[in-house]
């Protein structure tokens, strides 16, 4: 079943997207299948290994289970001092 969350994409990822933050619609139903899905579409070519995600501004293992209007960030290694 599709559900709806907004996805928030931060450092490198953001502007490879192109935006910040999106609303997407998705049958995931944990945070790994969800950047698998978009990872599909060639624009970000992060793993598991080096990104971190955010549910509801909560840090969460990639099997954690995402659900109809959760917030979701993908935070890419930073940089900089």
């Amino acid at each position: 079943m599709k559900k709806k969350v907004s996805i928030r994409f931060f450092a490198l990822v953001g502007p490879r997207r192109g935006t910040q933050t999106e609303t997407y619609e998705t049958e995931a139903e944990t945070a790994r299948q969800l950047l698998h899905e978009i990872q599909a579409g060639g624009l970000i070519p992060l793993t598991t290994h080096i990104v971190k995600a955010a549910v509801n501004d909560q840090f969460v293992d990639w099997d954690a289970p995402i659900r109809e209007g959760d917030q979701i960030t993908l935070l890419p290694p930073f940089s900089g001092g």
